[in-house]
């Protein structure tokens, strides 16, 4: 035995006598304080809503919780929440320097800040979360969003798929608990490394105002639905159909670049895309766009914060989400998006992926596209905005919020609007929560 082991067990021993933990508290000394979780992500916090929503649960129900993640070049501001938050300055922005600088100044500040469990999201954070974890002797569990081997940025890139494949069998089977955002995620994960993982689906609140951060300055009146575009944009869009690809994973294999060469065979006078995010090819797309002259087709918008991005896409007329089918994450993944439109009303158009035909095929809110062919995919568009004729007049307007009807089955696009409401009470935040408050009971009474 060490030279002084057992005096340092016994100490601990009488530290936590006395000591229970009952929903995000502990009972130290007669005294209920709450436990707390230091969520870590590399994102810069202010359009990464899945891990706002689950620290906020968490601070609802009992946790004082900190979440810490990357200010980066160009990062938007962080509004006030109703927990704490801390950004880590970067002086690198490209890939492997990023990901080093990012884990090794996570670490230190991990190393001084109090936690009673801490919560890495995504592998790219957990180097850092999961060794400041084992150092603290503090239980940690993982929230992956991507089956992250299956990532098309990994592509023909064996050597670097090595170096995270060796990170993610490592950390896998030390951390306390798992969770994904999908059952397909939680099939392939099982298969890789034989542990069964929770599925919390990444959905909108069903309260509405729930969504974004109410404490911004004038957070209230966007989220009611009264934000409006610059004049030049309004113009653009006055009178056409409004479709709608946001997110901010602008990136290979999703689509976006097959669906800007698509506007080509779609009339100006009728559709009006527009593109709001970010990513790795969010200004490959806007050159695409100037070089191609589409800019009375087409408009562009960098992120925006959470409210702001509800009300704009409460205005479109069709979501789209055209993800390729090129890899195993897209295949059995569950983009965000998709939940942010259905939630805001706006039936989709979506590529023939595992679980995304689960969703519009189970609640009938929308259609596919075959193939990832332009005219293809202008041709689908068409299809479902075409408007009724020769029935004694004309469809309605484009302005009139969604109103227009398919020729072949004319109360169509009515119905998929209609049906986003069973969506809505069916999946929402309020109930995918629970699924994390339980994780985290159960971490606790696995360590208490």
């Amino acid at each position: 035995m060490r030279k002084g082991s057992k005096p340092a067990r016994v100490a601990g021993e009488a530290r936590d006598a006395g000591k229970t933990r009952v929903g995000g508290k502990a009972w130290v000394g007669g005294e209920r304080k709450p436990l707390r979780v230091v969520v870590t992500v590399i994102s810069d916090l202010v359009t990464d809503q899945r891990v706002h929503k689950v620290s906020r649960a968490l601070s609802e129900h009992g946790y004082r919780v900190l979440l810490i993640g990357a200010r980066k070049r160009g990062s938007l501001p962080l509004a006030p929440r109703s927990y704490a938050t801390r950004r880590i300055g970067m002086m690198f922005h490209k890939k492997w320097l990023f990901y080093a600088e990012f884990n090794l100044r996570l670490f230190f500040k991990l190393l001084f800040i109090h936690a009673d469990i801490l919560l890495g999201n995504d592998l790219d954070a957990m180097p850092a979360t999961w060794l400041a974890a084992r150092l603290k002797g503090k239980p940690v569990i993982y929230d992956t969003h991507e089956y992250w081997m299956g990532m098309p940025e990994l592509d023909g890139r064996p050597g670097i798929k090595r170096v995270w494949k060796a990170i993610e069998s490592f950390i896998f089977p030390r951390v306390d608990s798992v969770y994904t955002i999908c059952e397909s995620f939680c099939e392939l994960y099982k298969r890789d490394y034989g542990r069964e993982l929770r599925a919390v689906r990444n959905v909108p609140y069903l309260a509405a105002e729930a969504t974004g951060d109410a404490e911004r300055p004038g957070a209230g009146a966007v989220a009611a639905g009264l934000y409006r575009f610059a004049p030049e944009i309004e113009e653009r869009m006055k009178g056409k159909h409004f479709l709608l690809f946001q997110g901010a994973g602008i990136n290979p294999e999703r689509g976006v670049e097959e669906l800007v060469l698509a506007m080509r065979w779609l009339d100006p006078a009728r559709f009006h895309l527009l593109i709001i995010g970010g990513g790795e090819l969010f200004e490959e797309i806007r050159k695409m766009v100037r070089d191609g002259r589409l800019e009375d087709r087409i408009t562009i918008l960098p992120k925006v914060p959470f409210d702001e991005l509800r009300a704009i896409t409460r205005r479109a007329h069709l979501g789209l989400s055209l993800d390729k089918p090129t890899n195993i994450n897209h295949i059995y993944g569950l983009p965000n998006k998709i939940f942010d439109y259905l939630h805001s009303g706006v039936p989709v158009l979506v590529s023939r992926l595992v679980e995304l035909e689960k969703i519009v095929t189970e609640y009938e809110v929308g259609t596919f596209i075959e193939n990832h062919e332009p005219e293809h995919i202008a041709a689908r568009i068409r299809e479902i905005f075409e408007e009724k004729s020769g029935n004694g007049g004309e469809g309605r307007s484009a302005g009139g919020g969604g109103g227009m009807t398919a020729a072949k089955d004319p109360g169509r696009l009515e119905m998929w609007k209609r049906n986003t409401e069973r969506v809505r009470q069916e999946l929402n935040w309020e109930k995918e929560s629970r699924i994390v408050l339980e994780i985290f009971k159960q971490v606790e009474h696995q360590k208490s």
